[in-house]
């Protein structure tokens, strides 16, 4: 039987409530994840919540069978061939029948007007962002109707999950973790940074979709290695040919997309026996990460797991190879904008949240080494949707 997450749509309607929007109108891929738990695949897809009553989504024909009734009402239509005639006055159609059955004519509403950073749909390769001609059709088919930018607002709401989405999130992880375990088993001299991406690639794809129901699987990942290589890991550099050599760290970044969901991990390993000082750094890398998740916590500033991490790395001899955040949330998204843990950020972490955990540093001459896990606030403290790493 189909379970509907209940507890994250009440939840949005009274935010919805407190915010005096009568109804969402959305077409990003993440915020139709968030209010069907469908994923598109092309990004054409439109959904309509009212804030009473079930929300409307309107889709290719050719995506019917990956949407789910029990979530909202269901309207299929033609998209991309010959037959199907153009697709913004079937939009038109759609959204004046949806206007005229909800009784929107003089509601407020909200759209998706402000998300500069977006996550893909299925289909990445050729990602559909509404702009211009979107607004315009939004304007003219919502004339009586109060339009506004509901971004901070949805970006908001989203970032406290329920327990449906952290189900969710442990599955992407899980799925996630099968490719990080290939490179643990597999990783070797010779391979090139390239090889080793797409090994980890190849084993989600392959063995992802299935797993605990998981449908659509993607990965990405980016690989650095050695003591020049693995230092680029303070941003997310491209994999290149570089081959790794004996002794060599390696670092794995991570993105994995399961059904909507986000998992983001990093992990770093030796390319045969690490030396004493590779062990050194990474356990204080470790250590200051596990310092860090102690903070998740309700109520505590956002900027706690920062500081905590930056502390163990100060006392361990590197905080000054520690030079970017601590990490960011992580759902529907593969970077989220709340929680941010940053030195001095505001806010305050609430049950439910989720957030990537990775305090790393980069040596010149010695190389990179980042651990990042993904970590949930619980009730009474942090509770990891991934494995917790072990010392070396």
């Amino acid at each position: 039987m189909t379970r509907v997450d209940n507890v994250r749509l009440n939840r949005l309607r009274e935010e919805m409530k407190s915010a005096k929007l009568d109804a969402l109108i959305c077409r990003l891929s993440e915020n139709v994840v968030y209010l069907t738990d469908y994923w598109p695949h092309h990004g054409f897809s439109v959904v309509v919540l009212p804030r009473e009553g079930r929300a409307r989504l309107f889709v290719p024909e050719v995506e019917r069978e990956y949407t789910d009734d029990a979530w909202c009402d269901i309207t299929p239509f033609g998209w991309g061939l010959l037959k199907d005639g153009d697709l913004y006055a079937n939009y038109r159609t759609l959204l004046s029948r949806a206007r005229d059955e909800l009784r929107l004519g003089g509601a407020r509403i909200g759209v998706e007007r402000s998300f500069e950073v977006i996550a893909s749909t299925y289909r990445s390769a050729e990602p559909v962002v509404p702009a211009l001609p979107w607004a315009t059709l939004l304007t003219e088919v919502f004339s009586g109707a109060e339009v506004i930018d509901a971004t901070d607002f949805l970006q908001t709401v989203r970032s406290v999950k329920s327990e449906y989405e952290l189900g969710k999130l442990r599955v992407a992880n899980e799925i996630a973790e099968m490719g990080m375990r290939e490179f643990l088993t597999h990783i070797k001299p010779g391979l090139s940074e390239a090889q080793v991406g797409a090994m980890v690639e190849a084993k989600i794809r392959a063995d992802g979709p299935g797993h605990k129901g998981a449908r659509l699987v993607r990965a990405m990942a980016e690989v650095g290695t050695g003591p020049v290589g693995s230092t680029k890991g303070t941003l997310l550099v491209p994999s290149t040919t570089r081959r790794v050599e004996a002794g060599d760290i390696v670092m794995v970044e991570l993105a994995t997309q399961v059904d909507g969901y986000w998992s983001d991990l990093t992990y770093c390993a030796v390319a045969g026996t690490p030396t004493a000082r590779q062990r050194e750094v990474y356990n204080a890398v470790l250590a200051a990460q596990q310092a860090a998740a102690r903070e998740l916590r309700p109520g505590a500033s956002f900027s706690d797991p920062d500081t905590a991490a930056r502390k163990v790395l100060k006392q361990a001899g590197l905080g000054q190879y520690f030079v970017h955040i601590t990490g960011h949330g992580v759902g529907l998204r593969y970077h989220e904008f709340i929680p941010f843990f940053a030195p001095g950020a505001s806010g305050k972490l609430r049950q439910g949240m989720v957030a990537s955990v990775e305090p790393g540093v980069y040596i010149e001459g010695f190389g990179g080494i980042r651990i990042e896990d993904n970590v949930a606030v619980g009730a009474n403290g942090p509770d990891f949707l991934s494995t917790p790493r072990q010392p070396l």
